[in-house]
C-alpha cells in the first residue's frame, strides 16, 4: 500500500509504466514530430507550423497534459516529466538540424533556450499538476 507521498510523487500503482509511456512517451513524440516538421522541413504548411502548433506544443500543451495526467491518477514526477519533454525534444531536434545542415544559425546557445523553455514547461507542468489535483479532489468530494 502506497503512502500519501509516494501516491504524491508517483501516482497510482496499478498501470504506471502505461501511464508514463502513454502522457510523457506519446507527448514526446508528438512534439518531436512536430519540432522535425519545423526545423527541418520547408513545404508550405510551415505557417501553419510555426504560428499554431509549435508554440502550442512547446508552451500551452505541458499544463495541459500534466491536469489530465494528474486526473487521471499520474504523479508530480509524470507532470514535471511531462514539462522538461518540450525542451530536451527541441535540444535533440536542434542538435539534429545542427549535425544535416551544419552550423548553428541562432544567436543564443542551444543551451540556453533549452533551459529557458525547461522552465516554462516546469513551471506550467506544475501549475497543470495543482489544477489535476484540485478537480480531482472538488470531483472525489
Amino acid at each position: 500500500m502506497a503512502t500519501v507521498s509516494e501516491r504524491f510523487l508517483w501516482g497510482r500503482q496499478e498501470g504506471r509504466i502505461r501511464h508514463w509511456s502513454v502522457f510523457v512517451g506519446g507527448f514526446a513524440g508528438v512534439v518531436s514530430a512536430l519540432l522535425l516538421v519545423a526545423l527541418l522541413g520547408s513545404g508550405s504548411g510551415e505557417s501553419l507550423t510555426y504560428d499554431v502548433l509549435l508554440p502550442a506544443s512547446l508552451f500551452y500543451a505541458p499544463p495541459v497534459i500534466s491536469a489530465v495526467s494528474t486526473f487521471r491518477g499520474g504523479g508530480l514526477l509524470v507532470s514535471l516529466a511531462v514539462g522538461v519533454v518540450p525542451a530536451i525534444s527541441f535540444g535533440a531536434v536542434s542538435v539534429v538540424r545542427q549535425l544535416v545542415a551544419g552550423g548553428s544559425s541562432s544567436d543564443a546557445p542551444l543551451w540556453a533556450v533549452v533551459v529557458g523553455f525547461g522552465l516554462i514547461g516546469v513551471v506550467g507542468s506544475v501549475v497543470g499538476f495543482l489544477a489535476g489535483r484540485g478537480v480531482s479532489k472538488f470531483i472525489e468530494g
